[in-house]
């Protein structure tokens, strides 16, 4: 697919492409900003992999999510890989979904701010309107990704809300006095 196949002049790939290294680095600041204060430092400053796994999740996606934004020819799958790596750990830490996925809509912003800071630079609005079209797509992506993650979640709990109940109720019936009608009910509901 061409760049005018994708209302993507060249002329705003050509003035975003040399910058997407940036462009992604401030994405990432972005990200990071969320977090509480103390976290911060440690997200940007720590790059062992192990040391800080969320942040080099976060720095690995936001790339691939990035280039996806950039490409002709996004690779979807690789594109869903890394927006479920930076969302499941924005949906673990339960961030509010519009603090979770609020990131994704920064990047016009970014992108704007961009094209702003570049001297004589004459971008269509055709061509910025697809590019944002593009971040709200990927945005929606997300959002999908998230729900899929929030609902797991959700699900990972009641199994283990029952699990626990279950076994309190075999220890209550096995040492204690509770009437068998209600552990028989009781059980039975936990299933």
């Amino acid at each position: 697919m061409s760049a005018s196949q994708t209302n993507t002049p060249a002329s705003l790939q050509a003035l975003l492409l040399p910058r997407r290294e940036d462009l992604t680095r401030r994405w990432i600041d972005v990200v990071h900003g969320t977090y509480p204060f103390e976290t911060i430092g440690f997200l940007r400053t720590r790059k062992d992999r192990f040391a800080n796994p969320v942040g080099r999740r976060t720095e690995d996606a936001a790339t691939a999510i990035m280039d996806a934004i950039f490409a002709e020819q996004p690779d979807e799958a690789a594109l869903g890989k890394a927006l479920e790596e930076i969302v499941r750990v924005r949906a673990i830490q339960e961030f509010p979904p519009e603090t979770a996925l609020g990131v994704f809509f920064a990047l016009k912003d970014i992108v704007r701010e961009a094209i702003a800071a570049t001297p004589g630079a004459a971008v269509s609005p055709t061509a910025l309107w697809a590019l944002e079209t593009r971040i709200d797509a990927v945005a929606l992506m997300a959002f999908g990704a998230y729900a899929r993650c929030r609902e797991k979640l959700f699900h990972m709990k009641v199994e283990e809300t029952r699990r626990r109940y279950s076994q309190v109720l075999r220890i209550v019936q096995k040492y204690g006095d509770v009437p068998e009608e209600i552990g028989s009910t009781d059980s039975q509901a936990a299933r």
